[in-house]
């Protein structure tokens, strides 16, 4: 089964980078591995992906493709649907050291339950941080009934 990653650059109270004016301050360049990411994805989802295709593509596809999403205001939707359907395998969070305080946060409510691990960190001397965690139990087929 193909990996979904969430590659999510953050403000301290959890709005995307986008909604800030300062975010091009501090992810100018590509010293914090953001291109490798990308560059790593078989496919770069937006916000008009379908779920259920990505659910098929994932299922029907070798374990070691990857899948990214990035989170920015537009995709902010399709990110939590796919969070909702569980399919979202990592999540590389990217935290700034700034407070955005207004804008859309990324995560919205009523989102299930689910746990997840940290498997590597970073800090740079500007005191952006990278985490990322996988998630603590693998994700299951998702069932589509045919009509």
């Amino acid at each position: 089964m193909a990996k979904v990653r969430l590659l999510a650059v953050l403000t301290m109270d959890g709005c995307p980078t986008d909604t800030t004016a300062l975010s091009g301050q501090w992810l100018g360049s590509d010293k914090y591995g953001t291109g490798a990411l990308k560059e790593d994805a078989i496919c770069i989802l937006n916000e008009n992906t379908s779920l259920t295709h990505l659910s098929s593509w994932t299922e029907n596809s070798d374990d070691s493709l990857t899948y990214l999403i990035e989170a920015t205001e537009k995709t902010a939707g399709i990110i939590n649907g796919m969070m909702r359907m569980r399919l979202v395998d990592e999540i590389i969070l990217y935290l700034l050291p700034i407070i955005a305080g207004n804008g859309s946060r990324l995560f919205q409510g009523s989102l299930p339950e689910s746990e997840w691990t940290c498997t590597e960190s970073k800090r740079w001397k500007d005191n952006i941080i990278r985490i990322t965690y996988g998630r603590k139990t693998p994700r299951q087929p998702v069932v589509v009934f045919k009509t």
